[in-house]
């Protein structure tokens, strides 16, 4: 899937296939789950941007409901800092969605180590904490 430092991880979220999509594509919704502006248009060449632009890249690919694959860049890394790339399948899972999350091309360990516990505070925990409030109040 691609060189350097890479984070894979598998993490079960509490929506449907379509609804985390739409939870990671939306701009509402990502910014009622990050508590930050974000946008990832969802079309090859895209614009994606999350965090109030903290991390920033293009689409390269989407199936709607099912993946999602764009280029990652975060704002505090230098300039010479080549992207990473961000896949993301979303597979039909008992409790809802098993998130299959690779993450390459990271400059190096330290990063893959923040990235990897980013991931988890700041996308995944906070998305299930989505699904969870969207539950409560249906």
């Amino acid at each position: 899937m691609g060189t350097g430092f890479v984070i894979s991880m598998k993490f079960v979220l509490y929506g449907s296939p379509k609804d985390v999509y739409e939870a990671l594509t939306n701009s509402t919704a990502i910014e009622q789950w990050s508590n930050a502006k974000g946008l990832f248009e969802a079309k090859p060449n895209g614009t994606f941007n999350w965090f109030d632009g903290w991390a920033t890249g293009t689409v390269v690919a989407v199936e709607k409901n099912k993946s999602l694959e764009f280029t990652w860049k975060a704002s505090d890394w230098s300039k010479k800092t080549k992207e990473s790339l961000v896949h993301i399948q979303l597979n039909e899972h008992a409790a809802g969605t098993e998130v299959l999350l690779n993450h390459a091309n990271l400059p190096n360990a330290n990063e893959q180590r923040k990235h990897r516990n980013g991931w988890v505070d700041y996308v995944l925990d906070p998305l299930n904490d989505y699904f969870s409030l969207k539950m409560a109040s249906q």
